[in-house]
């Protein structure tokens, strides 16, 4: 064990980008025999999510095409838990699932994900992360379930070195990449929930994201923040 954190440690907190440390973080899974797993990072001032998965490609178009983040199970679970969960404990909660979650278990199936466990990351404004380790079988998971400790490290470490590399401090007085891509938006007449869809990002954050942009630019209204943007060359005419 001290050996393997060790390893973990120079190859993959210590990663120098993206790349390497994506590199790293699949060859620490495959030691751990895990095939599949996603990871995404939402935290402010990204103009687009950071997404790296090993789930079959013609599920991920699948699932984002039908925008199944916004019903998802697993992401509604991480955004209100701070603790690591298995997925098929959300089966036996009172109430269960809605059709359209049971649609979307039975869908990922079909493309060999049936079980898995997920470990959300948190700051103060909310869930910014989560990891998802992902099973081809029940027996699969109870198999890499035994090294669960290794697990939730490697996705520490993982999440940490993206933190890093990810660098996106912005000033507080400075439109970020998705305040400005919210006010583009409504400047071309699209609505919240076209917003939504375009950016891949729950309308609440859309309606954060403008609100936000209002109280640096000074204005009252979105349309006066609008404008003013373009006025001051924030974002295009």
């Amino acid at each position: 064990m001290d050996s393997w954190v060790a390893d973990l440690t120079s190859d993959l907190l210590w990663a120098e980008d993206i790349p390497s440390a994506q590199a790293s973080f699949r060859r620490f899974a495959r030691l751990a025999n895990v095939d599949y797993y996603a990871y995404g990072n939402s935290r402010p001032g990204l103009e687009h999510p950071y997404i790296d998965s090993t789930y079959p490609d013609a599920w991920m178009a699948h699932y984002l095409a039908n925008r199944y983040q916004y019903i998802d199970p697993v992401v509604l679970e991480a955004q209100r838990s701070h603790l690591a969960f298995a997925w098929r404990f959300l089966l036996n909660r009172p109430g269960g699932l809605s059709a359209d979650q049971r649609k979307l278990f039975a869908e990922a199936a079909e493309f060999g994900i049936r079980d898995g466990f997920t470990i959300p990351f948190h700051t103060a404004e909310g869930c910014i992360a989560m990891l998802s380790y992902a099973f081809a079988s029940l027996d699969e998971l109870k198999e890499v379930m035994n090294a669960q400790s290794k697990l939730k490290l490697l996705a520490v470490y993982y999440h940490t070195a993206v933190e890093r590399l990810l660098d996106v401090q912005i000033p507080e007085d400075e439109l970020s990449a998705m305040e400005r891509q919210c006010l583009t938006g409504i400047a071309n007449g699209h609505s919240l929930w076209e917003i939504s869809g375009r950016i891949h990002r729950p309308e609440p954050d859309v309606a954060g994201a403008l609100r936000s942009a209002r109280e640096k630019l000074g204005t009252a209204t979105t349309a006066q923040a609008v404008a003013k943007a373009i006025t001051q060359g924030l974002i295009a005419p």
